[in-house]
């Protein structure tokens, strides 16, 4: 549900397949960390005034989908700052979610 066991095969994957040091990891998982702190709360709001939930839930699962997939693509020392944009996209996407299922479930118009 909250994308810790997502955030755990990534890290094993960057570190083992990719050749990424923890220090480099540790960097692409703090901005994906702060990433979803800062669109929560936006996110949260965006839905409280919004008729098409699902439709915005479904696209931050997609999206996020993509960009773990972009992530195992295109991981490699020679593009860092590229995995950095990358992990700040997936967080801020990913941030939508909680609050997506949260609206949904609890019925909030």
């Amino acid at each position: 549900r909250d994308g810790l066991t997502m955030i755990n095969m990534q890290s094993a994957f960057l570190i083992v397949a990719k050749g990424y040091s923890e220090k480099q990891v540790g960097v692409l998982f703090f901005v994906f960390g702060m990433s979803q702190f800062l669109f929560q709360a936006p996110a949260g709001y965006l839905y409280d005034y919004t008729e098409q939930k699902l439709l915005w839930l479904s696209t931050a699962g997609v999206l996020t989908t993509t960009l773990t997939v972009l992530t195992a693509l295109f991981a490699s020392d020679d593009n860092f700052a590229l995995m950095v944009l990358i992990k700040f996209l997936q967080g801020g996407i990913t941030s939508f979610i909680p609050p997506g299922l949260n609206s949904i479930t609890q019925g909030i118009v």
